[in-house]
C-alpha cells in the first residue's frame, strides 16, 4: 500500500470535514467556513494520502524554533493500526528538528499511543475550553 506523507499540502475544508466526521472528532464539521479559517491560520500541517484521498491529518501551531502544539491528529478508521499516526509524528519531528518541543493534550484513551511515540506525560497543562 502506497501512502504518501505531505507537509503543508493543500487540504480542503470538505476533505478535513469528512475525516473529522468518520472519526467522530470533536470539531464543528458542519461549519465549512470555520474549518476554512482554521486551515488558513494553521502554520503547519502533515497529511497522509492514499490514492489521492486524505486518510490522515496532523494540525500544528508552531513558531518553528521553540515550541509546537500538536492540536489535532486524526486517522481514517480504515487505516488505523497501521502505524500511520506514528509516521505523522515521526515526520513532524524530522521536519521541526530537535530544537522544537512538541506538546499536546491527549484524550485519556490516547495516552498509551502518545507514550509509545515518545511523549512524556506532564500534569501542569491548563486550558480554557471553547464554547462550541
Amino acid at each position: 500500500m502506497q501512502i504518501e506523507i505531505k507537509v503543508n499540502a493543500k487540504v480542503t475544508p470538505s476533505e478535513i470535514a469528512r475525516l473529522y466526521q468518520i472519526t467522530n472528532f470533536d470539531k464543528a464539521i458542519d461549519d465549512i467556513q470555520r474549518l476554512k479559517i482554521m486551515l488558513d491560520h494553521t502554520p503547519l500541517t502533515l497529511s497522509a494520502w492514499h490514492d489521492h484521498q486524505l486518510i490522515g491529518f496532523a494540525r500544528c501551531l508552531t513558531d518553528y524554533e521553540y515550541s509546537c502544539y500538536l492540536s489535532d491528529i486524526v486517522i481514517d478508521p480504515n487505516y488505523q493500526h497501521l502505524g500511520l499516526g506514528q509516521k505523522l509524528i515521526s515526520e513532524l519531528q524530522r521536519f521541526l528538528g530537535s530544537r522544537v518541543t512538541i506538546a499536546l493534550r491527549a484524550e485519556p484513551s490516547a495516552t498509551g499511543f502518545y507514550q509509545k511515540c515518545g511523549f512524556q506525560s506532564v500534569n501542569n497543562m491548563f486550558r480554557i475550553h471553547r464554547e462550541a
